[in-house]
């Protein structure tokens, strides 16, 4: 006889058999294997095959049945045909943004990441993506302020490309989940932490936050909070369920802390933190 046992966060296998002797059954062996990792990569393997399978099947559900739209002249005047032509032309970028985060993602979670090691001025970092961002901010009525000191914000060994991702992201989620009329705040500031100086950089948004029993999630693979932060059906901005894995990747390959607070119809509020110095190694 063989099974697992679930007790408290942990899981076992059990693996029983009877001991046998002239009279009958003596008595029994157990033996007892803890496989909590086990179970755990398996779970993780089985919801990344779901979650993938997931994001696929509506952009190439879309393709097919628009394509298809085409090919019988369903369309019945030029206006139609762009509109559908549109359609498919958004969903194969969606589902090439999918593909290369994931492919992002799997050379960060394997080791095979590295950082480029320069000089990055983090104020004008945060300007241009401030400037990046405003015209779309207008075109949705958001206030979108940016605030930087005036004295330099400098990190002596960062990735100024891999930095610009994770705000843009940040952003872009910002924009998404942020009504008009409402504001979003980027700043940066100098911090100190475990006794270093470092860089703390600021999110903040006036959305529609998300619930305090997803917050211990929000940075896991393919994990969305509650359905006012999920893409709705044929939203050309939706997000990949990837974006923020990537992000704390990114700011933990920099030996830098990611933080969010958040509170539902408030807003919420991403930290960073990043080292000034290189890492010793």
């Amino acid at each position: 006889m063989s099974g697992k046992v679930h007790v408290q966060n942990e899981v076992w296998s059990v693996v029983m058999a009877p001991l046998m002797s002239e009279q009958g059954v003596r008595g029994a062996v157990a033996v007892l294997r803890d496989v909590t990792e086990e179970f755990r990569l398996e779970k993780l393997r089985t919801d990344f095959i779901a979650n993938v399978s997931h994001e696929i099947r509506t952009p190439l559900s879309m393709l097919q049945g628009y394509s298809e739209a085409l090919l019988d002249d369903i369309a019945a005047s030029p206006e139609e045909q762009r509109e559908i032509v549109r359609v498919i032309h958004d969903e194969s970028v969606r589902m090439g943004r999918l593909v290369n985060d994931l492919l992002d993602l799997a050379r960060m979670e394997s080791g095979h990441f590295e950082i480029k090691q320069q000089v990055v001025n983090v104020g004008e970092l945060i300007r241009r993506v401030h400037r990046k961002f405003l015209v779309y901010a207008k075109e949705r009525d958001i206030r979108l302020i940016g605030s930087v000191p005036d004295e330099p914000l400098i990190l002596k060994a960062a990735d100024e490309d891999r930095l610009e991702q994770v705000l843009t992201n940040l952003l872009s989620n910002a924009m998404r989940h942020t009504p008009a009329g409402a504001a979003i705040e980027i700043k940066a500031e100098p911090a100190a932490a475990d006794g270093r100086s470092h860089v703390r950089v600021v999110v903040r948004d006036e959305g529609k936050g998300i619930p305090a029993e997803d917050l211990p999630y929000i940075f896991e693979r393919f994990y969305k909070a509650d359905k006012a932060r999920k893409r709705g059906a044929g939203s050309e901005s939706g997000g990949t369920g990837l974006g923020l894995a990537i992000v704390k990747n990114i700011v933990e390959a920099h030996r830098g802390r990611i933080g969010v607070d958040s509170e539902v119809g408030r807003g919420t509020t991403f930290t960073l933190l990043l080292p000034v110095e290189p890492a010793q190694t």
